[in-house]
């Protein structure tokens, strides 16, 4: 208490002086508060008007999002044309033999197989085929060629060319190959 005696004695000795003195450090404290609330405001205006960018960028970039949106669209309804159904055996191979009459090869067997159990999740599934085609070097090759580019997700997966009967030089296909499809 002894120092506080030498600060009230100059107070009472000068009030104007004491007066400004405190005011001085009250307007230090305003201003540094003051401060901090800018700063706080600037950060805050930042953000906004980064928000307020990416809106602008997002609002010029409207019609090619719309268009980006509308092809995968598309794009999704043609993979949904493109898959087989499991349990729809007669369309499956159907499919195979739209393509022998294309062709014009001759299917001596066609078998749809037991599909393997797909991940769980996985809303596709993959069903396997096998066949034996006969005809000539060109007509396989077209056969093989629409199998590929045809409207079906097919992936081959092993396939062997024999010689068949030499009076008529036709050969033989074998051919195991896979169709995406839903269970």
């Amino acid at each position: 208490m002894s120092f506080l005696l030498p600060l009230r004695a100059f107070l009472r000795r000068r009030p104007y002086g004491s007066a400004l003195t405190i005011l001085l450090v009250l307007l230090a404290a305003a201003n540094y508060l003051l401060w901090q609330e800018r700063a706080a405001a600037n950060a805050r205006h930042e953000k906004a008007r980064q928000k307020g960018d990416q809106m602008l960028h997002a609002l010029a970039d409207y019609r090619r999002i719309t268009a980006d949106l509308a092809a995968v669209d598309d794009a999704l309804q043609v993979i949904d044309r493109s898959l087989l159904a499991e349990r729809a055996l007669e369309v499956n191979l159907g499919y195979f033999y739209q393509m022998e009459v294309l062709s014009r090869v001759r299917l001596r067997q066609l078998n749809q197989l037991v599909a393997p159990p797909s991940p769980e999740g996985n809303p596709f599934k993959v069903l396997p085929f096998s066949l034996q085609a006969t005809g000539s070097y060109s007509q396989l090759m077209n056969f093989l060629r629409d199998l590929e580019t045809g409207p079906r997700l097919l992936r081959i997966r092993s396939y062997s060319l024999e010689r068949g009967e030499a009076k008529t030089g036709n050969m033989r296909l074998d051919l195991t190959a896979e169709c995406l499809g839903r269970p």
